[in-house]
Parts: structure tokens; C-alpha cells; sequence
């Protein structure tokens, strides 16, 4: 990259937790890492511009536990449903068998709800010693109790949504390793940001502070707003899942439903200067090393209530992330399906829940509650008309 009096460059290094600044040929090592780029000023030291935004809620984490292609092989247990408790059997297999969860939860020095639970969970899981000898079912219902302690609107026995349910336990850990009682939820910075051809823009970043769900499951989109005679507004907004529309009738798989989410849309009733010319695009900005995908299914009807889309929606084994869907300097990334979970059913409301978890060793297992079986991969991608993919679980 060309060198630039006026500039001050900064670019996000996830893999050894530093930015790097360019100008300065010099690397800061900081704990929360912010992707941007902003005015020098030469009058004002580097640790001092960036002091006020890198002072934000995180948790220290050892990377190499973050590694999700290191994830010890599991032995597999089927989970007992004693109620409609599907929704959270089918998300609770792929974490353990996905993610490296089952050693970041070995820490003792956490005393949370949600963590404790999640804690005996993962410590009802053996490494795999190779053995032919099934482990026995069990019932993780002390993780849905200590979720519902900070979601009273949760009622035992009642179908709940999949994604709804990761979302709570998610958000719910998170919160507990940052310590929430002292940190608001999310934060707003401001700055100027210089983009082509010297142009300021407005640009904010909303951070919800750093842990290791975030490490694991956290990416951010950039969100663009342009309008004639204005300074672009930008907006650097954080995920855990990636939402997916799949109601427009191009879209017929991940990737169109992906070109779809990235392409300029005109803002309806902005005018200025007595013309409608906004436009906002948004672009992948970061990318996580475990991708979350919700696929919208369910939909609001005004008329019907809650609807269940049975559209069929392609998604393969390995899904690239290239250039035109990402943000400048954003890589290309390739993932890896390791996990599916279905919805079988023909409404919204009820219905059940099964998952597809690819392990570590590269087999494929179905999970049906307490019924554990082999699949071959070609069938977790196979179109079924009795359930229709829900979430996706990719890996780096």
C-alpha cells in the first residue's frame, strides 16, 4: 500500500491480537482489536489517539484454545427430551462437537449461571478413547433453567425457537465474561473516517465488548449510507449469527441469499437537496472462525400470524466468502459445514427439531433427541421434505 503523509493507517490482525500500523512500520499489542482507518495526527502519540477506544469490557483469552480445527473428538450422547426441549438439544450437539467450548469452559475462576451450567454440560462429554461402548443419554435441563433465571419469559414445556434459544445462551455467556453488572450492553464510538480519494466520513462502530464467544462466533458488517451532497455514514455492526433473508425469488441458495444481503439498496423518503438519491450497502467486514447462519424462515404475516417458509435453499459443504460480498481489505474466506439444524414441521409454531454434526474425525451423526446415528455427507445437504435447514454451522 502506498505511504501517505495525511493518513494514519490501522488494520485488524485477529490471529496474534496486535494492529499494525503501517506509517509507523510499529505494532501495538492491545486486547481489543478495532479494524479502521482515521486522520493522523502527528501531534498526538499512537497509545494516546487510540487510549479512549481500545478501553472497552473484554475477557483475556489464550488463542490457542481458540483454534476450532484443534477441537478434541467427543464422545457422542444423545440428550433426552422431557417436553419440547428439542429446540435446545439440536443447538447444544454442534457446540460441543463444533466449537472449542469443551476446554474454554474447563475454567474454574467462573461462578455465573449460565457458565456453571454450560460448564457441567460440557463436563458430561468424555474425550472419544476410541472404544465401541455408547455413552447414555442425559438431560441438560439445568442449562435451559439457568437461561430462563435472566429470560422470564421463557415457560418450561412450551416449543421455543432454535435460534431464539442460542441467541439467549449466546448473549447470556457473553455478558457473564465481561461482567455485565459493570458494562453496558453496547457502546458507540464516533470518528472521522478517511475513505477514497481523502473523503471524511462519519463512522461509528457499536462494541459490545470481548470475550471468547465473541473470538469464536463474533464478525462485523459494515454498513454504508451515501447520499448526494452528504459525508457517507458508516456503521460497523457486530454478529454472532448471520441472519439470512431467503424470501426474494433469485435467491435459491446461501450464496445468492449472501449477493443479495451485500447489494446497494435505495433508502426509501431520505431526500436532500430535494432529491432521493441514498443508497446503503453493506459488506462483510470480519469474519469469525465459527459462521453461524440463520436461515429466515419464519415470517410475520399480518394476516396469518406466524408463517413457516418451506422454500428449498441450497447450501454446500464448502462456502467462500470472495471479494464481492467483502469490505476492502477483507480476505477471501473458505468455511466448511460442520453443522445443520433442522425444522421438521408444516407451521411455525410447534414442530421439532434434529441436527447434523459433523465431528472431528470426519463423520457425520444425526441427532434426534436421545437417537444418535451415522449420515452420509451427501445426505446433510440432500433437499428433505420432511424438515428444511434452519441454522448452519461453517467452520474456517
Amino acid at each position: 500500500m502506498p505511504r501517505e503523509e495525511n493518513l494514519h493507517y490501522i488494520y485488524q490482525n485477529v490471529q496474534f491480537g496486535s494492529v499494525t500500523q503501517q506509517i509507523l512500520d510499529s505494532v501495538i499489542p492491545i486486547d481489543r482489536i478495532i479494524d479502521y482507518q482515521v486522520p493522523w495526527n502527528p501531534k498526538q502519540k499512537p497509545v494516546q489517539q487510540w487510549s479512549s477506544l481500545l478501553k472497552k469490557p473484554h475477557q483475556t483469552v489464550d488463542r490457542k484454545a481458540l483454534d476450532v480445527t484443534k477441537t478434541s473428538l467427543i464422545k457422542p450422547r444423545g440428550l433426552i427430551n422431557n417436553g419440547n426441549m428439542c429446540f435446545m438439544n439440536a443447538i447444544l450437539q454442534p457446540l460441543i462437537h463444533t466449537t472449542p467450548l469443551y476446554h474454554l469452559m474447563q475454567d474454574k475462576k467462573h461462578t455465573t449461571p449460565i457458565y456453571l451450567a454450560m460448564q457441567e454440560f460440557c463436563q458430561e462429554h468424555e474425550i472419544d478413547d476410541g472404544t465401541d461402548e455408547p455413552a447414555p443419554s442425559f438431560a441438560p435441563e439445568y442449562v435451559y433453567e439457568a437461561i430462563r433465571k435472566k429470560q422470564p419469559d421463557t415457560v418450561k414445556g412450551r416449543q421455543e425457537d432454535a435460534q431464539e434459544f442460542l441467541g439467549f445462551l449466546l448473549d447470556g455467556l457473553h455478558e457473564e465474561l465481561i461482567g455485565k453488572s459493570s458494562v453496558p450492553k453496547s457502546q458507540e464510538d464516533e470518528w472521522m473516517q478517511v475513505g477514497k480519494k481523502n473523503k471524511t466520513v462519519t463512522a461509528r462502530i457499536l462494541d459490545t465488548g470481548e470475550s471468547f464467544i465473541t473470538q469464536i462466533f463474533g464478525g462485523r458488517i459494515r454498513s454504508v449510507v451515501r447520499a448526494s451532497g452528504q459525508k457517507d455514514s458508516v456503521t460497523h455492526e457486530p454478529f454472532l449469527s448471520l441472519q439470512l433473508d431467503i424470501a426474494d425469488k433469485q435467491v435459491k441458495d446461501i450464496q445468492d441469499a449472501l449477493v443479495k444481503m451485500t447489494e446497494p439498496e435505495v433508502l426509501e423518503g431520505f431526500t436532500t437537496n430535494g432529491r432521493s438519491e441514498a443508497t446503503k450497502q453493506a459488506l462483510f467486514e470480519m469474519l469469525p472462525p465459527m459462521l453461524i447462519i440463520h436461515i429466515k424462515r419464519f415470517i410475520y404475516d399480518s394476516v396469518g400470524g406466524t408463517l413457516k417458509s418451506h422454500k428449498h435453499i441450497s447450501y454446500p459443504h464448502e462456502l467462500t466468502f470472495n471479494a464481492n460480498i467483502l469490505a476492502k481489505f477483507t480476505p477471501p474466506t473458505t468455511y466448511q459445514l460442520v453443522g445443520v439444524v433442522y425444522h421438521h414441521g408444516k407451521n411455525a409454531m410447534g414442530g421439532h427439531y434434529t441436527c447434523d454434526v459433523k465431528r472431528q474425525s470426519g463423520e457425520w451423526l444425526r441427532f434426534d433427541d436421545t437417537v444418535v446415528s451415522a449420515v452420509e455427507a451427501d445426505q446433510v445437504i440432500e433437499e428433505q421434505l420432511d424438515r428444511q435447514p434452519y441454522m448452519l454451522f461453517y467452520s474456517k
